[in-house]
């Protein structure tokens, strides 16, 4: 396989686009390295952590305007992790969403037409299903947010291409993804800085959320799985198997750190979902997908990870 892994510097994309090269294949890795949601210097890092892997092959180009021919002919499967990721900031820059997130994908999926595809992974998220997230990919789709919204279409973009034309699109929706490498935006990323600092933890809504957390390594295998095991035009749930409230994910955050959590309690933010429990159990019988780490296990990885940055 010759890979197109987008969004090759995220918190995801790089780590898929790590393990496919430590398995043997080539990749082409692509991302704009755009600032916001993270510090430009952890992008940076990872560019060049990628640059130093003899079987990536890294191109720093946007999406949503490069010349996309510029990239090798001979790609033949694509992994579409790239994304503006988000609730929060997709209330007010609607354009921004739109651009990165349809925009984008409709170029490359314009691009990809002239290569020798096998097959086309188009990222997606649990958010399409709307504020509760609870069964498998039959829910019914009521996205809450503007990022929700364009995610969705991105969807139905690929697969108008697979009805039309055969064109090798599936979709994966990730669940709650978390663990070491996570975006700087993300609540636990967020919780286990403050935690770390002793420094007060803004919680929005009641902490009895519940989320069905993925963590970071089944994810990856089940992405790179979907490559040859996916069926084009299908939809598969990648979710972890444990539900669980914001609240008791803080519980097990204060334990690794050993202190207790300053909580400042604040209204939910708009668009956040109340509960996802997402069944994959059509991702477990065709892409082999599985759960290997439980919530405890990944938080105290990821927390160990941040005090390796200095999140103390």
């Amino acid at each position: 396989m010759k890979v197109l892994v987008t969004g090759a510097a995220g918190f995801i994309g790089s780590a898929v686009t790590e393990q496919l090269a430590s398995e043997g294949h080539a990749v082409v890795a692509v991302d704009a390295l755009l600032g916001g949601l993270y510090p430009s210097a952890e992008k940076v890092a990872r560019r060049q952590r990628l640059e130093s892997n003899p079987s990536v092959d890294f191109h720093q180009l946007d999406l949503r305007e490069a010349d996309l021919s510029t990239l090798p002919s001979s790609i033949t499967h694509v992994i579409h992790e790239a994304a503006m990721p988000g609730l929060g900031l997709s209330w007010n820059d609607f354009a921004l969403y739109e651009s990165c997130n349809l925009s984008a994908t409709a170029r490359l999926i314009e691009a990809a037409a002239e290569w020798p595809l096998e097959r086309f992974i188009q990222i997606s998220t649990s958010s399409v299903y709307g504020k509760t997230a609870a069964g498998d990919e039959t829910l019914a789709l009521a996205p809450a947010s503007p990022y929700g919204v364009t995610k969705l279409a991105a969807e139905n973009l690929a697969l108008a291409h697979w009805r039309d034309s055969a064109f090798p699109a599936s979709v994966l929706r990730y669940f709650s993804v978390y663990g070491p490498g996570q975006r700087p935006d993300m609540a636990y990323r967020k919780f286990i800085a403050k935690a770390l600092a002793g420094e007060k933890i803004t919680l929005f809504g009641t902490g009895e959320q519940t989320r069905s957390n993925t963590y970071v390594d089944d994810c990856v295998a089940a992405t790179i799985s979907a490559l040859t095991r996916s069926s084009p035009g299908e939809i598969y749930n990648i979710s972890g198997h444990e539900e669980r409230s914001i609240s008791e994910a803080l519980g097990i955050i204060e334990a690794e750190v050993g202190r207790p959590l300053l909580i400042e309690r604040q209204p939910a933010a708009r668009g956040d979902q109340i509960r996802t429990a997402g069944d994959s159990s059509k991702a477990q019988e065709n892409l082999g997908f599985t759960h290997t780490v439980t919530l405890e296990s990944g938080l105290a990885r990821q927390v160990e990870w941040q005090r390796s940055l200095g999140d103390r």
